[in-house]
């Protein structure tokens, strides 16, 4: 009963957090962007250069989301396919579902229920746990990756660029420490998974941070936004980083991405309102497409139940 009233507490605490974050980062882009003077001048850029897209460029920015999703479904169908039955197809929208119960929980912790939805009775417990495997693999690679961008390019506090890296060092020895339990954690072993498959995570888990990174570059091509590739990769990669720090929500992610953005590029670009338009066009195409393509693939599997 007391672990249920702090899981509860501990589970308002992180809605409540990530609430007044979008509270705050919603004021802070008012001010800077929409109650800008210049507003309706910008907004008629925006609206020049979206006009200004061709039509493939829309296409391979899909390719991109999809290849995303691609990589995803195979990184979930090999974690699980030894304990269920599971076609690359059911793979494929068990992670789209995922996506839909993830836009509305902190932290994206809804997607784990998504996932399991698809699995064989009495494994479900088991894939909850192995999509951890999938999740810690990501961060991994996020934070190595982070890491490298603050080492580099780090203007306040410069003692801080050596505490990310040594931080990348300590996770990567605990994603691949490996140890047999006995007596009643035992149970534990049944979770673990072979060297070999994290070594493949991780590179599937790379590939996948290389898709996000190149999103955000093609994205800031089609909007003409002028900014040094390595200086829009290392602020893409310190993005990632704080998203992944910071509690929120994909429905509220995208005010508090924007801001983040804004203070990001802030050094190398200043038309603020179109940085918020690539935050934007990230944010529906990476989150909110998927989310619904996710709905309607779960009242699908419903209907056919």
């Amino acid at each position: 009963m007391i672990k249920t009233a702090v899981y509860n507490l501990m589970t308002y605490g992180k809605k409540s957090l990530g609430f007044l974050l979008f509270i705050v980062c919603s004021i802070a882009i008012y001010t800077k962007v929409l109650a800008h003077e210049n507003w309706l001048e910008y907004g008629s850029q925006i609206r020049a250069q979206f006009e200004l897209i061709p039509f493939y460029d829309w296409v391979l920015l899909l390719a991109l989301m999809g290849c995303n999703f691609l990589i995803e479904s195979i990184k979930w169908k090999q974690l699980v396919q030894k304990n269920n039955t599971i076609s690359f197809a059911k793979s494929v929208g068990s992670v789209f579902v995922g996506q839909a119960f993830a836009f509305f929980t902190p932290n994206r912790v809804g997607e784990y229920i998504g996932r399991t939805i698809f699995l064989d009775k009495g494994n479900k417990a088991l894939g909850v746990a192995q999509m951890a495997w999938t999740s810690y693999a990501q961060l991994l690679i996020t934070i190595l990756m982070g890491s490298i961008a603050l080492f580099w390019n780090l203007p306040f506090l410069p003692w801080l660029k050596w505490v990310a890296p040594l931080l990348s060092v300590g996770a990567f020895f605990l994603f691949f420490y490996r140890k047999q339990f006995s007596g009643r954690a035992a149970v534990l072993n049944r979770i673990q998974i072979p060297t070999p498959a994290k070594a493949s995570l991780l590179l599937l888990s790379f590939l996948r941070y290389l898709v996000f990174t190149a999103q955000y570059l093609w994205a800031a091509q089609m909007l003409g936004m002028d900014i040094p590739i390595f200086s829009l990769v290392s602020s893409v990669a310190v993005l990632f980083i704080c998203l992944t720090i910071l509690p929120t929500i994909s429905i509220t992610e995208l005010v508090v991405r924007g801001q983040l953005l804004l203070l990001i590029l802030a050094p190398w670009y200043h038309n603020q309102i179109m940085i918020v338009s690539l935050s934007s066009l990230i944010w529906v195409v990476n989150f909110l497409l998927p989310a619904i393509i996710g709905t309607l693939l779960l009242l699908g599997f419903r209907l056919n139940r």
